[in-house]
């Protein structure tokens, strides 16, 4: 698919053209694709993580690589932030409980979620196929399919007779938050560490790449026009983060505007900014979203888990509507 196809063009500007080009280019995503004439390339994770990181260097010099997984909250100081269980995060201090009284629930066979983990989710293990929150999401070269903590969470309870967790309620969406950042806490100070090994995995992260360049909705933006054309520029009251590190800054709680507040996971994030740029959002744990955290996560390899914060919203975008729900 080229350049020049309305919508559903790749924003060839930030992923295909030359550095030379890029740091030339103008701010504006559609000029920048209007003098793109061809497809993007495929690039490595690694080629693309140091493309992209010259990129936003230059947009933040000041600021140390390793704070970019705080998202927006490294650029803009006037946004709240807290540890969730801090001493000042008002309404936050359960979620890690919430996630440590599901983490270590026993099952019918009193095995327990870390029972599935590397290291009881604590640590990597040498010669073991299990991970830590660090390994993930990673491509399942049985099922060709890229696996997120979520799914993760959700095997292991399948795998041992449990039933999966719904995440249909506000409430169950809640206790699946909590789970995840419980899981994520345990693997505090780890780096980063997402494996593009394989060819399936290539083609997979290759998808999420496309995926992140792709025009989207009535305004017919990108991911990339936002967090790499516009990061660090604040519109609408909204300030956006690069895209390197942006996995790592979720599950979050978020106090703004209803119905946008209460504990978010990053694909109801990805499910927002479509619902900002007009277009419709994919079914959460999708093969779309799942595809675009892969190659996410894969950019921001090296970066180090943080625990998870709490912060404002400055505007309400709603929900998704029910066929978001539907759509596959």
């Amino acid at each position: 698919m080229f350049c020049s196809v309305h919508r559903w063009r790749f924003l060839c500007g930030v992923l295909a053209l030359s550095l030379s080009v890029i740091a030339s280019a103008t701010q504006s995503a559609g000029t920048v694709v209007a003098k793109s004439t061809t497809q993007a390339r495929v690039n490595t994770p690694e080629q693309d993580r140091r493309h992209l990181t010259a990129i936003l260097q230059k947009r933040f010099p000041a600021l140390a690589m390793d704070d970019w997984s705080q998202g927006a909250q490294a650029i803009s100081p006037t946004l709240l932030v807290t540890p969730l269980g801090g001493a000042n995060a008002t309404n936050v201090n359960d979620i890690l409980a919430i996630g440590q009284k599901q983490w270590s629930r026993k099952f019918k066979n009193t095995k327990t979620f870390a029972d599935c983990f590397a290291g009881k989710g604590k640590r990597e293990v040498k010669n073991q196929t299990r991970l830590t929150a660090a390994g993930y999401p990673f491509y399942d070269e049985f099922s060709g399919a890229v696996v997120t903590i979520e799914m993760a969470l959700q095997r292991c309870l399948i795998s041992n007779g449990e039933a999966a967790m719904g995440i249909t309620t506000e409430d169950e969406q809640r206790q699946m938050g909590a789970l995840i950042a419980y899981f994520r806490h345990l693997s505090v100070g780890q780096k980063l560490a997402v494996k593009v090994a394989s060819p399936g995995a290539l083609a997979r992260y290759q998808a999420g790449r496309d995926w992140f360049s792709r025009r989207l909705g009535d305004k017919d933006k990108a991911c990339a026009s936002c967090h790499v054309l516009s990061a660090g520029q604040t519109v609408d009251g909204l300030t956006y983060a690069p895209a390197i590190g942006q996995v790592l800054a979720w599950p979050r709680m978020v106090y703004g505007v209803a119905p946008d507040t209460g504990l978010r996971r990053l694909q109801q994030q990805f499910q927002r900014c479509m619902l900002r740029v007009g277009a419709e959002p994919f079914q959460l744990n999708s093969p779309e979203y799942n595809d675009l955290e892969y190659f996410l996560s894969a950019i921001s390899n090296g970066l180090t888990l943080r625990p998870p914060i709490r912060t404002e919203s400055a505007i309400s975008v709603g929900k998704p509507s029910p066929s978001a729900e539907k759509r596959q």
